[in-house]
C-alpha cells in the first residue's frame, strides 16, 4: 500500500526534525524517527501546480505544459494524454483516492479538462487550489464530482477526516474487493489564507505578532492531521505493508502577511531556484526496507515517485514518453540512485535572477534566460 502526504508551502526549516527549535511537530518527528529522513529532498518545481504535476507524472513539468500555479478557469491543465502514477496503479488493481488540494487544472469540476477521476482516482474529495473562502469552514470541496457545500472545521482536519473515512471503508471490504491502495492526501496547510484552530495558535503566545501564532500553530495543526492519518494506518493493522512518503510542494511562502515560514539554513523561499525554493522536507517509512532513525543525503525529487512506486508494485514505467524521475529503491540499500538525466527545474517567473537549475550528485548549476531559450511545449515527449 502507498500513502503519499503532500503539504503546501512547508519550508525545509519548519519541522522539529529538521531543526526548528520552536514549532511542535511530534507526529512528523516520530515518523522521521521510525523511518528515513531525507536531507536533500526536492519538489519537482518551485511552485505548487508544476510540483504536483511532476510528482504525479514523473516528468519535468515543462514537458507537460504546466509552467506555473494554475488560476481558476485557466486553460492550463495536465492533459488527458499524460499518464499519472494513480492511473498506472489503478490499472494494476489498486484502489485509489485523492483528498485535498488538486491544482492540476483550471476548470476544476467543469467540462473541457480532465478531473481527478480522469487521472486515475476512483474516489476524490478535492478543491481546485485553496479551500475557500477560507481554510476554516470552506464551501468549495467536491466529492466525486458533486459539490458538498459548506463544511464545518479546518481544512486539514476535513481532509484527514475524509481520508480516514475512505480508508476505513476500503479496509472493511472483504476478499477480492479489498485491493491494495494508493492514498494521495494533499493538505492545504500552511498555505495562505492561514486559518488556525485557537487550540494550536495558543501553543505560540505572540501578543505583538498574531501572524507568528497563526503560522506556527498552522504547522502544528498540519502535523496533527498527519498524525490522524498515521494512527488510522496503525489501527487498521496496515503499518507493516504500507509505504508512507511525506513531503512539501515547494519552499516556504514567507509573505508580508505571514512572514514566519522557514527555509532553515537554505537560501530564499518559494518561487526561487535557490535551495530554499525547491529543497523541502522528505520522510519515508517502509517497514522492512527503511531502518528507523536513518538519514540520507542522496538527492531525490518529486519526479521520482512514479518510477519508485511502479518498481515496488511491479508495474512497467511508460516507454512512450520521457520519464525524468528515477526509482529510489537503490537508496534503501545504501546505494546511489542511477539517473539518466540530471534533476532539472525551470521557472520563468522565479523571484530571483536564476530561472533554471540542474543538479547532478553534489553539483548544482543555476542559469538565467536570455530570451532565446526554446521552451518545451505540450506534446513534446
Amino acid at each position: 500500500n502507498f500513502l503519499v502526504i503532500l503539504v503546501d508551502d512547508l519550508g525545509y526549516g519548519d519541522l522539529g526534525c529538521y531543526g526548528n527549535p520552536v514549532i511542535k511537530t511530534p507526529h512528523l518527528d516520530r515518523l522521521a524517527a521510525e523511518g528515513l529522513r531525507l536531507t536533500d529532498c526536492y519538489a519537482a518545481a518551485a511552485v505548487c501546480s508544476p510540483a504536483r504535476t511532476g510528482l504525479m507524472t514523473g516528468r519535468t513539468p515543462w514537458r507537460v505544459g504546466v509552467q506555473h500555479a494554475i488560476p481558476m478557469q485557466s486553460p492550463m491543465h495536465v492533459r488527458k494524454e499524460e499518464t499519472t502514477v494513480a492511473t498506472l496503479l489503478r490499472r494494476a488493481g489498486y484502489a485509489t483516492c485523492h483528498v485535498g488540494k488538486w491544482h492540476m487544472n483550471g476548470r476544476f469540476n467543469m467540462s473541457g479538462q480532465p478531473q481527478p477521476s480522469d487521472h486515475g482516482f476512483d474516489y476524490w474529495f478535492s478543491t481546485q487550489n485553496n479551500a475557500l473562502p477560507n481554510h476554516h469552514n470552506p464551501d468549495n470541496f467536491v466529492r466525486n464530482g458533486q459539490p458538498v457545500g459548506q463544511l464545518e472545521g479546518y481544512a486539514g482536519q476535513l481532509v484527514a477526516g475524509e481520508a480516514v473515512h475512505w480508508l476505513r471503508g476500503h479496509c472493511a471490504k472483504q476478499g477480492a474487493s479489498r485491493k491494495r491502495f494508493f492514498l494521495y492526501a494533499c493538505l492545504h496547510e500552511p498555505h495562505e489564507p492561514i486559518a488556525t484552530d485557537p487550540e494550536f495558535a495558543a501553543l505560540y503566545p505572540s501578543p505583538n505578532d498574531p501572524s507568528r501564532a497563526a503560522h506556527h500553530g498552522n504547522v502544528t495543526q498540519m502535523d496533527e492531521a498527519v498524525g490522524r492519518l498515521l494512527r488510522c494506518v496503525d489501527e487498521l493493522g496496515l503499518r507493516g505493508n504500507t509505504l508512507v512518503f511525506f513531503t512539501s510542494d515547494n519552499g516556504p511562502a514567507i509573505t508580508p502577511m505571514h512572514p514566519h515560514g522557514s527555509a532553515g539554513p537554505l537560501r530564499d523561499k518559494k518561487g526561487s531556484m535557490y535551495e530554499g525554493g525547491i529543497r523541502v522536507p522528505g520522510i519515508l517509512r517502509w517497514p522492512g526496507h527503511t531502518r528507523p532513525g536513518t538519514v540520507s543525503a542522496e538527492p531525490v525529487c518529486g519526479v521520482d515517485l512514479l518510477p519508485t512506486l511502479c518498481e515496488i508494485a511491479g508495474i512497467a514505467v511508460p516507454v512512450d514518453r520521457v520519464i525524468d524521475g528515477a526509482s529510489l529503491l537503490a537508496m534503501f540499500d545504501g546505494k546511489p540512485i542511477e539517473r539518466k538525466t540530471p534533476l532539472y527545474w525551470q521557472y520563468n517567473r522565479a523571484r530571483s535572477k536564476p530561472k533554471v537549475a540542474m543538479r547532478v550528485g553534489d553539483w548544482k548549476i543555476l542559469a538565467q534566460l536570455d530570451g532565446k531559450v526554446p521552451v518545451l511545449r505540450p506534446g513534446v515527449r
